[in-house]
């Protein structure tokens, strides 16, 4: 009965990952920490107390520059841009397919591509994949030449959906 209701917290409403929240999500599930000029190694994009970090992602999905106390700096209208981002950035692949990331520690644990399906799901989404996804994913990871790649693509995929960004 409250599907209209957009006011008074009747039910939860969607919202996008504020760019932070979002540059950290995608850093922590790639098992590769950005790296910020000027900051200590280590630091996520949360910790960051400056606002003059000069950081594209964080620019393009909205972080404000906090020149005044209000909340209305943020910018959280979606883009066209943040899509074709999150889909052709090199920054991210290079998250996806690092040797040290999460992707490459769990195809070379996991021999079973079952097991490296739900990992993934788990990792990115915080559930195990509905039997649809897991016989999509594991039909993908069969018909792929390179496991890995596959293990990437799905990775990718993943990162690049409502229920990652959302």
């Amino acid at each position: 009965t409250n599907v209209d209701d957009e006011q008074n917290y009747s039910r939860s409403m969607l919202k996008r990952l504020d760019a932070e929240v979002l540059l950290d999500a995608v850093s922590q599930t790639t098992g590769v920490p950005e790296k910020f000029e000027g900051a200590t190694a280590g630091l996520r994009a949360v910790q960051l107390w400056d606002s003059r970090v000069d950081h594209y992602f964080l620019a393009l999905f909205g972080r404000p520059v906090r020149k005044t106390v209000c909340t209305c700096e943020r910018n959280d209208a979606p883009s066209v841009a943040q899509v074709l981002h999150l889909l052709n950035s090199d920054r991210v692949h290079l998250k996806l397919t690092h040797d040290g990331g999460t992707v490459a520690r769990l195809v070379r644990a996991s021999l079973d591509d079952h097991r490296l399906v739900e990992e993934l799901y788990l990792t990115f989404y915080s559930r195990r994949p509905t039997p649809n996804e897991l016989e999509k994913a594991l039909n993908y990871l069969h018909e792929a030449p390179d496991r890995r790649q596959a293990a990437e693509d799905l990775a990718w995929t993943l990162l690049n959906t409502l229920e990652f960004a959302f």
